[in-house]
């Protein structure tokens, strides 16, 4: 068996963009980031694309597989062997492509930076009951994959900061750790605009670790609303 896959490919030097088919023999638990591994290797050493971790944890390599974002190293390849079709491997969408399937994140980590996405409070030690720390744990369970990112159509409007700030603001919100919870709120509507969210549920759908931040989205609001 062979994976048939179309890849995306833009070349900087000279701002060419396009797509290349590969053929790669089907090995028992290959993955999305193993099979591009193998063309790098084999077919093509100039193809780029991103990864680290290998092991879902790092959100590095996410790519679009048939038009839905997916981490490349949890995705298997057999399903997708079995149905015979071609598939069309894409980098992530809403984000200005370095070369290949490689995308540049820095306005996420610019804007994260100007959130101050970290626990702000007293350095006295805070007991949290079990089940509030669930809670937390649901949402700081994010790895800024930015899969929920772009597939959100809303980001499109620049001011939106967006499902994956929404998800992190959300966990500072409910950590009895952190002290500026009237900041957070303020930061997610005034700079966020969190109200423009079209509660289209896509984020939920994409996140591959089940954070849910529309969900959480929800949530804030709810915040806000309670005062």
């Amino acid at each position: 068996m062979k994976l048939r896959v179309k890849v995306f490919r833009f070349d900087p030097s000279t701002g060419k963009k396009g797509y290349d088919t590969f053929e790669v023999p089907y090995e028992e638990g290959m993955t999305f980031l193993s099979a591009l591994q193998r063309i790098k290797e084999t077919q093509d050493p100039s193809l780029t694309f991103r990864h680290f971790c290998r092991a879902g944890i790092c959100g590095t390599c996410t790519v679009y597989i048939n038009g839905f974002p997916k981490l490349a190293c949890k995705e298997q390849v057999l399903p997708y062997v079995l149905t015979g079709q071609e598939v069309t491997v894409e980098p992530l969408d809403k984000f200005p492509v370095i070369k290949d399937l490689a995308v540049d994140h820095e306005e996420v980590t610019d804007r994260l930076k100007r959130f101050r996405s970290w626990v702000k409070g007293t350095k006295e030690e805070v007991k949290i009951d079990p089940s509030l720390n669930r809670k937390i744990q649901e949402s700081a369970d994010c790895i800024l994959c930015s899969a929920c990112q772009s597939y959100c159509p809303q980001v499109l409007e620049e001011e939106y900061a967006g499902p994956l700030f929404f998800a992190k603001i959300y966990r500072f919100l409910e950590d009895p750790r952190d002290d500026s919870k009237e900041e957070r709120i303020k930061q997610a509507i005034e700079e966020g605009h969190i109200f423009h969210c079209l509660s289209c549920d896509k984020c939920n759908s994409a996140c591959p670790k089940d954070v849910k931040p529309a969900t959480l989205i929800r949530e804030i609001m709810t915040f806000f609303e309670n005062g």
